[in-house]
């Protein structure tokens, strides 16, 4: 496998952005865009400039959790995409330009290729920190973003069952191979605890993401659980998932801190 290019051209419209940070998941269906979400967001209380990237071409899900669709979308001047201010944080997706009931029908040097487009064709301006939510799995698309995009970090997001832990080991070597650091790994959907009860449901099995990071030494971010949102509610609504990710935020701040040093 090819090493991550030194002498990566870093594209002018992300130049102004001081940190870029990939949340991978060898494993869909995890909750990582839910989670991509909650950490922009949770950087963005803290008073930093945050961009949300939404990557995944095939099945994006942020327009549907920030409550936007294709019309929305401008363009500037330049014919660069201009991305959405919600909630205080910019955001772009392959969804707010396709219909949701339009399928992407593309192989796979098509989709990196939108993927970087999507990336490099946006507005972002100055902003501390962009969280890319990459598409599942170890193929071309997630290859061309770490070799063509000046990511600086990782975040794995996993659940604790088995299946997803024999992914998320995939992405995880793959990211290893390309020496990009992982700042640590969250472990989702880690139990069900319904209303008013005490006990924990663990229906994924347990801690299964706490022993993958124990295994390849990384820092264990957060064991979050797996929350019901009814009908008008976000997932940022959640007052403890809140209180988790600004946990988080303050973890993966500290990771920067340590990568910068490393590299000086």
């Amino acid at each position: 496998m090819p090493e991550q290019d030194d002498t990566m051209i870093v594209p002018e419209t992300l130049q102004k952005v001081k940190n870029i940070i990939g949340v991978f998941s060898a494993k869909g269906g995890v909750g990582k865009s839910a989670i991509a979400l909650q950490l922009a967001l949770a950087l963005q209380k803290k008073g930093l400039k945050v961009g949300l990237a939404d990557a995944d071409i095939y099945g994006p899900s942020q327009p549907i959790l920030f409550d936007t669709k294709p019309g929305d979308l401008k363009l500037t001047k330049n014919e660069l995409m201009k991305p959405l201010i919600k909630e205080g944080v910019k955001f772009i997706s392959m969804g707010l330009i396709s219909n949701e009931k339009m399928p992407v029908i593309w192989r796979g040097p098509m989709v990196s290729g939108a993927v970087i487009q999507l990336l490099s064709q946006t507005e972002w301006g100055e902003l501390d920190y962009l969280i890319i939510d990459t598409p599942p799995g170890t193929g071309d698309v997630q290859l061309t973003l770490l070799q063509k995009i000046p990511i600086k970090s990782a975040i794995i997001v996993t659940t604790p069952q088995a299946l997803s832990i024999s992914d998320c080991k995939k992405g995880i070597e793959m990211i290893k191979k390309l020496n990009l650091p992982i700042s640590g790994l969250i472990e989702n959907m880690s139990w069900f605890q319904p209303n008013l009860e005490s006990k924990k449901y663990y229906l994924f099995g347990r801690n299964g993401g706490k022993t993958l990071a124990e295994e390849y030494s990384l820092e264990l971010l957060a064991q979050l659980p797996l929350v019901e949102i009814n009908d008008g509610k976000k997932i940022q609504d959640d007052l403890h998932l809140s209180a988790e990710f600004d946990k988080i935020a303050n973890k993966l701040q500290d990771s920067f801190i340590k990568i910068k040093k490393q590299g000086s």
